[in-house]
């Protein structure tokens, strides 16, 4: 895929949901937790058996100590549990304490609106980085990754997409209750939106520096760290919560059972 095209898309599909969110308020508050629960088990079927196998199996590696690559995936992990502590969870499906925020739980102010907007911006910023230094290969049918100059892959890519598309959602619910301007509002999502095609752009400029090939693979494995504390969290908590465990166990498999056919 083209590199436009891929920014087209990721900055398009989140904008649009976006918007459609501000319209059609009502709708989308009831179709959110259907929506995030699928597409983080969606997200966590590519991470399983794709993203990690393709992780482990780079050629790259050959050159590259990949001993730590589990230390990296751990970073990676407690990177966003640092970057929750502004975003307040709003990666995967709510922010916490704004579920009770008319039981007097939590008052949004404007430091609550700017320290989640940030912290959500850098995570979507550091995500975004490994979208163009991945190269696809075919390797007994299946899709295999490894870092390469102007490259990019598929699976990385949609497991993206997937994510963003319920965060989107909740962010806009998030300002809409949030009672700020609207033109605040748009200014705020455009600029979220923005954030992990910024990142890609980031990442083909790095590529093209000689101290960051070597940094490439853990990168990957950094951001991915990122993408599994988010999935297996959120997969956790909507199993437990006993008001609607079995809606939300058909959920996850149906999300899970939809990545395996799609890209297996």
């Amino acid at each position: 895929m083209n590199t436009w095209l891929v920014i087209g898309v990721l900055f398009g599909s989140v904008s649009l949901v976006g918007i459609l969110t501000l319209l059609f308020e009502s709708f989308f508050s009831r179709i959110k937790q259907y929506v995030t629960t699928i597409g983080v088990s969606f997200v966590l079927s590519l991470i399983c058996i794709h993203i990690l196998p393709e992780l482990f199996a780079n050629p790259k590696l050959s050159s590259i100590d990949n001993s730590n690559l589990g230390v990296y995936l751990l970073v990676g992990f407690l990177i966003q549990i640092i970057l929750e502590l502004f975003s307040r969870g709003i990666e995967h499906g709510h922010v916490h304490g704004h579920e009770h925020d008319h039981e007097g739980g939590l008052e949004i102010t404007k430091k609550i609106i700017y320290t989640l907007f940030f912290g959500l911006c850098v995570h979507a910023f550091i995500e975004g980085i490994p979208l163009f230094i991945l190269e696809e290969t075919h390797h007994h049918g299946h899709t295999h990754a490894h870092a390469s100059q102007g490259a990019f892959s598929t699976v990385f890519f949609w497991a993206i997409v997937s994510h963003k598309i319920p965060v989107a959602i909740v962010l806009m619910l998030f300002f809409i209750s949030a009672k700020i301007k609207k033109s605040t509002t748009l200014i705020l999502f455009f600029t979220f939106a923005f954030m992990t095609p910024l990142g890609g752009l980031t990442g083909t400029f790095l590529q093209d520096q000689n101290w960051f090939d070597s940094l490439s693979v853990n990168l990957l494995a950094i951001t991915s760290g990122m993408l599994l504390h988010i999935t297996t969290l959120l997969i956790f908590e909507e199993y437990h919560n006993n008001k609607d465990k079995v809606k939300n166990i058909f959920l996850i498999i149906g999300g899970i059972l939809l990545g395996l056919i799609i890209f297996s």
